[in-house]
């Protein structure tokens, strides 16, 4: 008897990805990489829509590459599909999107809103993320939202992990230690990155900025708001293109991430500013300050690299997301 195979599909504007899986006589799942199977092939089998992210009415803006629909395509006469596989295979989509999006933060993110779906089959996961656990777990300790105090116990023990670990950081820390090379006896998790950053060449990572309440730049969230309301109400334009037209609007907005080295709290700050909301609908062109790198991640990059000020950045995602605060921002950052 033939293994079984089932495919994710994930569709951006630009391209459709098909990943494959395949489950065993044994009911063992496993994955066989992107593939392009025939058109035929699919239409004789059955299509449940996939999971994309959380909530995406969260979001008041995504950038074009992970706007996606998920389809999981599987056999017909498909038998003694388990609960766990089928919730995988349906929340695996966006997962996969993330890690070729690069957006390490999400990755992480990911796996600790959906602890038991992935837990579940932690071996496979491990194989996914792999390629951009390192940034991901720099994301999640130092430029997440949240933050995550118990990193320094679980790189102290660097113990082995096994199926149904739930601990984010520990799984990010197993999936990034052939990059990173831990060293428990030697360095602390600090060092270990700054190691990690100052010997590559150059980076491509998501992370979240801190403080953003307390600058200005979110205020002008409201404006725009209040202007696309205004906009429907009157019928200027209709949804769509209110819609089309607010996601080219932020993606228009550039960013600028800097050091700060004159802080008088923190020689290692490093800003963020955004052009300004109001004045961008007025035609005009100036930032105003949206918040800060979270100050351990900002050490280490200032640290690793002490001559580079200016870092290449882009406002990658903006969203109301329950978990945090409202109108969390995250930068995609370049060097």
């Amino acid at each position: 008897m033939a293994n079984e195979m089932f495919y994710v599909r994930v569709k951006t504007h630009k391209n459709a990805t098909v990943y494959a899986f395949s489950r065993s006589v044994t009911g063992i799942l496993d994955y066989v990489g992107k593939t392009t199977p025939t058109g035929d092939e699919l239409s004789q089998m059955q299509c449940v829509d996939g999971s994309a992210y959380f909530t995406p009415s969260w979001y008041t803006y995504l950038p074009s590459e992970l706007r996606a629909t998920v389809c999981v395509y599987m056999p017909s006469n498909v038998e003694n599909l388990d609960a766990s596989q089928y919730s995988f295979l349906l929340h695996v989509g966006a997962l996969l999107l993330a890690v070729e999006d690069r957006d390490g933060l999400l990755v992480a993110e990911l796996l600790r809103r959906r602890p038991t779906v992935f837990a579940n089959f932690l071996p496979l996961v491990l194989h996914l993320i792999k390629p951009v656990a390192a940034e991901a777990l720099f994301a999640y300790v130092y430029g997440g939202f949240r933050g995550d105090g118990g990193f320094e116990q679980v790189y102290k023990a660097n113990a082995p992990i096994a199926t149904g670990e739930t601990d984010v950081s520990a799984i990010l820390l197993t999936a990034a230690k052939d990059v990173l090379k831990p060293n428990p006896e030697k360095e602390s998790p600090e060092e270990m990155f700054f190691r990690y950053f100052r010997e590559k060449e150059s980076f491509d990572f998501t992370i979240g900025i801190v403080g953003a309440t307390n600058h200005p730049w979110v205020a002008g969230i409201e404006k725009f708001e209040s202007v696309v309301k205004t906009a429907t109400a009157f019928r200027f334009f209709d949804d769509a293109a209110v819609g089309a037209k607010g996601l080219e609007f932020f993606e228009s907005l550039s960013t600028k991430v800097q050091a700060e080295p004159y802080n008088p709290h923190d020689h290692n700050a490093i800003s963020v500013s955004i052009d300004d909301l109001g004045a961008k609908l007025k035609g005009m062109q100036t930032k105003s300050k949206a918040g800060y790198l979270r100050a351990t991640g900002a050490a280490i990059l200032r640290k690793a690299r002490p001559n580079l000020f200016a870092y290449g950045s882009k406002l990658w995602r903006l969203g109301a997301n329950p978990d945090y605060f409202e109108n969390a921002i995250v930068l995609r950052i370049k060097f």
